[in-house]
Parts: structure tokens; C-alpha cells; sequence
């Protein structure tokens, strides 16, 4: 999986039309609630086959920079 990736799912789960960019946050768009949050994990770890669920940091990854630094960490972002 790649960033653009992990972009789009974040968009998709939020329901955004507009893409989703590294330096968007649970801060800055209103979308991104609690729930949002799990679409996003649900949708990451289906993504990666179930190896998101293992990463606990993922849960307060509130960022897209942040949650893929955290991928990119254990080894689930291509280069």
C-alpha cells in the first residue's frame, strides 16, 4: 500500500469530495470524529489483511501524516 493510498481510504471514509492531503487532521476536517476514526482503522486494516489491528499506535493517529508514518513505521508503506 502507498500514501495515495492510504489518502484515499481516509476519504472514503470521511465521505469527503474533496481529496484528503498529509496535513489533514481530526482538527481540521469535521468529518473526522471518533467514528470516522474507526471507518478509517476498519478500512486500513482490511487494506493491509489484518495487520493495522496489530498496531495500537493507530488508534490515536489523528492525522493522515501521522497515521502513515505509523504504517510506514511497521513496515506497511511501499517506498
Amino acid at each position: 500500500m502507498n500514501k495515495a493510498k492510504v489518502l484515499t481510504l481516509i476519504q472514503e471514509a470521511l465521505d469527503q469530495k474533496a481529496p484528503v492531503t498529509m496535513t489533514d487532521s481530526s482538527q481540521t476536517l469535521e468529518a473526522w470524529d471518533s467514528l470516522a476514526q474507526l471507518q478509517i482503522l476498519m478500512r486500513i486494516d482490511q487494506e493491509t489483511g489484518g495487520k493495522a489491528a496489530n498496531i495500537p499506535e493507530l488508534a490515536i493517529a489523528l492525522s493522515a501524516q501521522a497515521i502513515i508514518e505509523t504504517l510506514d513505521s511497521h513496515g506497511l508503506i511501499d517506498a
